[in-house]
């Protein structure tokens, strides 16, 4: 009885165990969109595609340039404004996680 009572207490225990990890993995997911959602309208048009192609679709820089009419480097110039405005919001998005 004692075995069966410790058993199923351990049962408890790894079941709560596994929700508290599920639950830190969707407090990080949530910060990815919400960092997408709110960085996103801080960037440009171009800062935008040239992100989405980059990150996204997994495109060279020379290939975006073209598509969008620009040059590669300029290409990877609204890629890396992009990457900073995203990262100055993760920082955000973080810090305003971490207070609550």
């Amino acid at each position: 009885m004692k075995n069966d009572i410790e058993n199923q207490a351990k049962g408890y225990q790894d079941l709560i165990d596994e929700v508290e990890k599920d639950q830190i993995k969707i407090i990080e997911e949530l910060k990815y969109v919400l960092t997408g959602v709110i960085g996103g309208r801080e960037l440009s048009d171009q800062e935008f595609e040239c992100f989405i192609e980059r990150a996204v679709n997994k495109k060279k820089f020379d290939d975006i340039g073209f598509n969008l009419g620009i040059s590669e480097s300029a290409a990877k110039t609204y890629y890396q404004r992009a990457i900073k405005k995203l990262e100055a919001e993760a920082r955000r998005v973080t810090l305003r996680l971490k207070r609550k």
